[in-house]
């Protein structure tokens, strides 16, 4: 599964992914990750949750992000939730990149039955039609 919680800037992206990993710690038997552009939340997770400050990896484009969730995943196979904020401060990201993006974030999910919660900051409303799917209700 692949689902995108979307809003501007200042519409409490980053606190709903928070409180969802958080409350879907004491749901799951597996593991969460937690990745973001900088350390700003990290002590407020739950410390059962890995974090990863994905600036320290030098993470550029699609194909260098989809390589370090490949290492993510290959050192730990329990790993059932990944949660990202802020993937546009990781690497440039616009709507033309998100179908690629998606199809192979929906690939990792079926071969290793991880789900993929991620930010996506913009306005609901300027999202493409064929996007929208993946806009998790709120």
């Amino acid at each position: 599964m692949v689902k995108f919680i979307c809003g501007e800037k200042g519409t409490g992206k980053s606190k709903k992914l928070i409180v969802m990993a958080n409350e879907h710690r004491e749901n799951i038997n597996g593991d969460i990750v937690f990745i973001e552009a900088g350390q700003k939340h990290m002590f407020d997770l739950h410390r059962n949750i890995r974090f990863i400050n994905a600036m320290e990896f030098d993470i550029e484009d699609i194909e260098s992000f989809h390589g370090f969730l490949c290492g993510v995943i290959a050192n730990n196979y329990d790993i059932e939730k990944v949660f990202v904020d802020g993937l546009y401060e990781i690497f440039d990201l616009d709507f033309k990149i998100y179908p690629e993006l998606i199809n192979k974030l929906e690939k990792i999910s079926d071969r290793f039955n991880t789900d993929f919660i991620l930010t996506m900051s913009n306005n609901p409303k300027d999202v493409p039609e064929e996007l929208r799917k993946y806009i998790l209700k709120q």
